[in-house]
């Protein structure tokens, strides 16, 4: 009996070995591995207002793809990061999503400064970096071998807007408050140059740290010899800060602001808070800002695909980050390759003219699949890339309501 038993066991044994899982009849070959596409936005720190609704505009677009399809027969698979605001945080983030994640593509980062720090990671290791809020100007001309695009417009635009605002709305006289990084260092060099071929004054240029707590010195440098206006550029979590003690120290009582899009947050009057009476500190209070009402033909259904899945609306940069995860799925479809080279020189094909316009993921995917050259009209926009990645934008006023919301204003026409 004991014999018996062995050979009974032998010849499982063989048996189970000579059939392999797609011999067997009814047993599906296993499913391909998933592309991964990595994020690395502001879950935490200065930007953190912007960081979930970025990152949640992202998943509405995978989400899209994998329902159908997916691409090269996988499923996308979205990791997630968090730079926590600082380059620091973002330099240890990226190097997790490409050496460990082996991630094929990255969206972010929100921040110019961020990107800046972690740029250098994606491009020697050949990733497509995609940031769908980067406006510094220091990209169009950055040696990123043309693994760097982004979907919002450079300050390089938005400069000419504010100071085509100062402009119109009478100033003559400025002072400059920004984040010493290259996001507001940028902004106020453009600005400087445009709104002085207008005829205007820029008095005083005052930097501060994007890591510091309190900022009554700033404040003071940049309101000491009386400007008309003070421009801040900055974020939420510092900019509130600033304004605070602006008011407090009497500065709001004799001059103007006009705040950059970093500030347009409806979170931004709840952090300055309130005066004396009751009433928000910042209510009236004006910028400029890309202007998200110029969006492509796929914003509604974007929007209500949004909507639906976590019962808000989209906030500020959620339909550009949409279109970054979209127009990486769509190029890795078309390249027939994940290789971050491939993607990087298929994103013109998909983004560009000529090809069919197509506005929603379903139909772009098919037409790829079908060998239909395609021209991706994106959520936020007109998605066309110029040779550096750069795409174009138009721009509008924003404005904090007595409510503490925020409401937009007029276009700005600039060329």
């Amino acid at each position: 009996m004991k014999y018996i038993t062995v050979f009974a066991v032998l010849a499982l044994v063989l048996a189970s070995g000579c059939v392999t899982p797609s011999d067997k009849e009814g047993v599906e070959p296993a499913p391909a591995p998933a592309v991964k596409i990595g994020t690395l936005l502001p879950l935490t720190g200065d930007l953190a207002a912007y960081g979930g609704p970025m990152e949640d505009g992202a998943r509405i677009a995978v989400k899209e793809v994998n329902e159908n399809g997916g691409v090269l027969g996988s499923d996308i698979k979205l990791v997630t990061t968090d730079s926590q605001t600082t380059g620091v945080a973002a330099v240890g983030a990226m190097n997790q999503l490409v050496t460990l994640d082996k991630v094929h593509a990255v969206i972010g980062a929100a921040g110019s400064g961020v990107s800046l720090a972690v740029i250098d990671i994606a491009v020697n290791n050949q990733i497509v970096q995609i940031s769908p809020s980067n406006t510094a100007p220091d990209f169009t001309t950055y040696p990123d071998d043309g693994f760097y695009y982004r979907t919002v417009p450079s300050d390089a635009l938005q400069g000419k807007a504010m100071a085509k605002l100062a402009n119109e709305s009478g100033y003559a006289n400025v002072s400059t408050l920004v984040l010493n990084n290259p996001y507001g260092v940028g902004f106020e060099e453009v600005f400087k140059e445009e709104f002085e071929k207008l005829g205007g004054t820029v008095i005083d240029r005052v930097k501060y740290d994007p890591n510091g707590v309190t900022f009554d010195s700033e404040v003071d440098k940049v309101s000491a010899n009386n400007p008309d206006v003070i421009i801040l550029v900055g974020y939420p979590d510092t900019g509130s800060i600033i304004l605070k003690a602006a008011y407090e120290k009497g500065v709001m009582d004799e001059i103007d602001w006009l705040l950059s899009e970093g500030m347009r947050t409806d979170e931004l009057a709840l952090k300055v808070g309130k005066d004396v009476e009751g009433n928000y500190i910042v209510a009236n209070f004006t910028g400029t800002t890309p202007d998200p009402r110029a969006t492509g033909p796929a914003y509604e259904v974007f929007a209500a695909a949004y909507e639906a899945e976590y019962g808000r609306e989209p906030a500020t940069f959620s339909s550009n980050t949409y279109d970054a995860a979209a127009i990486i799925a769509l190029a890795i479809e078309k390249a027939g390759s994940a290789d971050g080279t491939a993607i990087r020189d298929a994103i013109p094909d998909v983004a560009n003219a000529p090809g069919v316009e197509v506005s929603d993921i379903r139909t772009a995917l098919s037409l790829i699949r079908n060998g239909t050259e395609i021209n991706y009209q994106g959520a936020s926009g007109e998605i066309t890339f110029d040779s550096v990645g750069d795409v174009f934008g138009e721009y509008c006023t924003w404005q904090v309501t007595e409510g503490g919301n925020v409401t937009l204003g007029e276009s700005i026409a600039i060329e």
